[in-house]
């Protein structure tokens, strides 16, 4: 039987003794073709996509909370997908998925690296975060570099819970600072213009320190254009021009908003539960069970 998204809302609404889990259909966009599963299935693909198996077991009890809720505010929200999907695996609409670990009968550290994925969603089956009695967006990147970015400065729209903070934890990541080389000529293309002359002005910052606008030769640019643009994992941006090329360098991976994971890992590695990560990155939030 496949469990409405209306009987999703209705855990929120009406206690019961015993409920079904439910059954999504997830729409895969690189073969254009739908798979149905349960939802606490549906979550181990999600931590395998997400977040390194390696890391510790409190990370990945958090990235599962975090992937559960997601899923719940989506089909609550009802939001359309391709061939009528209920979640997508495509990350420009949705979270990242790929099936459970397929490991080898005699791979004893992939074996182990399933079964931390696995120990990682039941514990914490069913769980998910509220703010206002309602689950939250919860967002999350790679690595935030030392501080998240509110979700106002980067959408324009404050979010209670979503609201920057300091994080000492993510700086083993690789992408926690990156220099990259560019060519003048690389960045003069992304507004039009040709050679190696390049003037640089920085128009507007988040208070956190990323790119919002930015000036180049006298024609302005939002910083998701330049990022793209560029391919640079994020838009925490330093310039220090020269002649022919460019040093741009970079801090942080991704939009920096909600959850870090890199920043959960250094949490959990210094003893701190999925609880307190979670409620590091989120702020004010509540946590319930949907009993099924």
């Amino acid at each position: 039987m496949v469990i409405s998204v209306t009987a999703i809302y209705q855990y929120f609404q009406v206690e019961k003794e015993a409920t079904l889990e439910p059954y999504i259909k997830l729409y895969l966009h690189e073969q254009g073709a739908i798979v149905g599963m349960d939802l606490e299935q549906y979550i181990k693909g999600v931590v395998t996509a997400e977040m390194p198996a390696s890391f510790d077991i409190e990370a990945l009890k958090a990235q599962a909370v975090c992937a559960r809720t997601y899923a719940v505010k989506k089909l609550i929200e009802e939001h359309s997908y391709p061939q009528g999907a209920d979640l997508s695996d495509d990350i420009n609409v949705c979270q990242a998925y790929a099936p459970v670990l397929n490991f080898a009968k005699d791979d004893s550290n992939e074996r182990e690296l399933a079964k931390r994925i696995d120990e990682a969603v039941e514990s914490t089956r069913g769980e998910i975060m509220l703010f206002d009695s309602k689950p939250i967006d919860a967002l999350y990147c790679s690595t935030c570099g030392g501080k998240t970015e509110s979700a106002g400065a980067v959408w324009g729209k404050d979010i209670s819970y979503l609201h920057a903070v300091k994080c000492d934890d993510c700086s083993k990541s690789s992408h926690y600072q990156n220099s990259h080389t560019i060519n003048n000529e690389v960045i003069n293309k992304l507004v039009g213009d040709k050679g190696d002359t390049l003037n640089i002005k920085i128009l507007a910052q988040t208070p956190s320190g990323r790119l919002k606008s930015l000036s180049i030769n006298g024609h302005q640019l939002d910083a998701d254009t330049l990022r793209k643009g560029l391919n640079l994992p994020s838009s925490w941006i330093d310039f220090h021009p020269s002649v022919h090329t460019t040093v741009i360098n970079t801090r942080g991976y991704g939009h920096g908003v909600g959850l870090c994971q890199y920043g959960a890992n250094g949490m959990a590695q210094r003893g701190k539960n999925y609880h307190q990560i979670l409620k590091k990155y989120y702020l004010g939030i509540d946590f319930y069970k949907l009993s099924y």
